[in-house]
């Protein structure tokens, strides 16, 4: 090797680098290792005043190292004559970048560059000729990597594991795995808490003050806690509404992990890419939850609605049927509008209900469908309290009243209808066995060519008949379960408000999915105005006036 004048008041540094990329049980890669062969290296070829810029645990990747930035820097002050590397990949992986350098950078500043392993030396253009396909192929060894790692980090994600570092707020890592969750009983009350507020259909800045002026601590006195972090004692309180809507919105409450809700787009860009909550990769049942599916589901509905801001308006009323009362013919909102020309002392004598389409195109669009708000009130309560008091008094008896009003198979008629199924059943093991004796009389020649083909047809369409059938019936069983199974759940539900005299937003959006308001008609002389109020789980019981 030719060797070069040296000017010993310049240092020559010896650069080392390793990342869990690498492997870190390669001892051909290791710190040492490298320390080793640089220093031999050097004093081999009389290279002085040596100095070691070490990153250990940085990707190559990335040039944001701290010992490789403190080497630019010495080479930006005149302070490097040389830099020794084990290899190129060393340096870095993006062939770009590191090509920057080794062939604009280095030269520029005078700093000759030597890569043992890969027989690179700056002073030889004829090894530097190959310099750049070398990078190319450290970068695409990276992407690999980087590929691979990324595609078992799915795999384990896809398996219902916690890969974050740290645990959300609420819940802590099982200490037995690492990668499930356990709900902490600390913080876990205080999540509860928010999704508890939410339900009231408040916004997010009403959330955030009735935080802060009940005292509860936000995330960060936890983080202090845990990890020694300074935070001012006065601001303990002042909860962030965009955390607050990032607790409400996300599904690992429910019991739930997403799989990648932010992944980075390239290896080399470190911005990540958002992915809309609709869209994400849901597992589902990972862990136990702190707020119930149903529930989840029933903040989301509300977080969704309209508008933004939840609560008493200028007007006075507080519209509790927001997003629920809808027009029976068109399907559009009901507007709330206060009449402040009523000579009425409570608002909700001022205040009645019409058509959203009919306020905006008149006849046209729809009809008025206009409805006193103070008889929404009173229909809707006197209904919640009466299926309330038979879900309290005799909750089997209002089950199987609603089984039988939504016609579902009970006692007797399921009896039947598994009958039904095993003979349908037995019936398709008894064809199976006629095939396989009308085939061997076939073979025995007992049987002709045509008479097999004949019978054989028969057996096909009864059994693709009989298998549609059983498909039906298990169909149908299976339906019958899940309704009857959302009955009890209605039944249950209810009953924790038998005896309410108030009806609020809470109730109203966990209970019901909508109301449906007709037009009101003449009978008998007699104007009547039909409300229809469809439950969550159930749906609409009866139609009342």
């Amino acid at each position: 090797m030719k060797r070069a004048k040296l000017n010993n008041d310049k240092i020559t540094a010896l650069y080392c680098r390793l990342s869990k990329d690498d492997g870190t049980n390669n001892e051909s890669m290791s710190i040492s290792t490298q320390k080793t062969m640089l220093k031999d290296y050097a004093k081999r070829n009389g290279f002085l005043n040596c100095q070691f810029y070490v990153d250990d645990g940085y990707s190559g990747t990335n040039y944001d190292r701290p010992a490789f930035r403190q080497l630019i820097e010495d080479i930006q002050d005149g302070e490097v004559s040389t830099l020794i590397t084990k290899d190129l990949s060393r340096l870095g992986r993006n062939y770009l970048e590191t090509g920057t350098y080794i062939e604009v950078f280095f030269p520029n500043h005078n700093v000759r560059y030597i890569a043992i392993n890969d027989g690179v030396d700056s002073i030889n253009n004829a090894q530097m000729d190959i310099t750049p396909f070398r990078n190319i192929i450290n970068e695409m060894y990276a992407k690999d990597t980087s590929r691979k790692i990324k595609s078992a980090l799915h795999a384990r994600r896809m398996q219902g594991k916690y890969m974050a570092t740290t645990a959300p707020f609420g819940y802590q890592k099982d200490e037995k795995d690492h990668n499930h969750l356990v709900i902490d009983e600390v913080t876990a009350p205080v999540v509860e808490l928010i999704f508890s507020i939410a339900e009231e259909g408040v916004g997010l800045h009403t959330i955030c003050n009735r935080l802060r002026k009940a005292k509860v601590l936000k995330p960060s006195f936890y983080k202090k806690e845990l990890f020694e972090r300074f935070m001012d004692e006065e601001k303990m309180y002042d909860w962030d509404t965009a955390y607050v809507s990032q607790i409400l919105h996300n599904p690992v409450y429910a019991g739930n992990l997403t799989v990648a809700d932010k992944p980075t787009k390239t290896m080399r860009s470190k911005k990540r890419q958002y992915i809309p909550y609709a869209e994400r990769e849901i597992i589902y049942g990972t862990h136990e939850p702190i707020i119930e599916q149903n529930r989840w589901n029933n903040v989301q509905k509300i977080l969704q609605s309209r508008p933004p801001v939840i609560g008493e308006s200028s007007s006075g009323y507080d519209n509790i049927f927001r997003g629920i009362i809808k027009c029976a013919d068109c399907g559009s909102a009901m507007l709330a509008k206060v009449e402040q020309k009523r000579k009425r002392n409570n608002v909700l004598d001022k205040t009645f209900y019409c058509c959203t389409k009919y306020r905006k195109f008149g006849k046209e669009g729809c009809s008025s469908h206009t409805i006193e708000a103070r008889t929404v009130h009173e229909v809707v309560l006197a209904d919640i309290q009466k299926h309330a008091g038979q879900a309290l008094t005799d909750r089997k008896a209002m089950v199987t009243e609603i089984a039988e009003r939504l016609n579902l198979q009970l006692s007797a008629d399921k009896e039947q209808q598994k009958k039904e199924l095993r003979q349908c059943k037995q019936r398709v093991s008894e064809i199976e066995n006629l095939y396989a004796k009308l085939y061997e009389d076939l073979t025995r020649e007992l049987l002709t060519e045509k008479r097999f083909q004949m019978l054989s047809a028969r057996y096909d369409s009864e059994q693709e008949e009989l298998t549609a059938k059983i498909k039906e019936l298990e169909k149908s069983a299976i339906a019958d379960k899940e309704q009857l199974s959302s009955i009890e759940q209605f039944a249950e539900q209810i009953s924790d408000y038998a005896g309410i005299t108030k009806l609020n937003f809470k109730i109203i959006n966990q209970l019901i999915e909508k109301i449906l308001v007709s037009e009101p008609v003449e009978v008998d002389g007699q104007k009547i105005q039909r409300l229809t109020i469809h439950y969550k789980f159930i749906g609409a019981l009866e139609t009342l006036e």
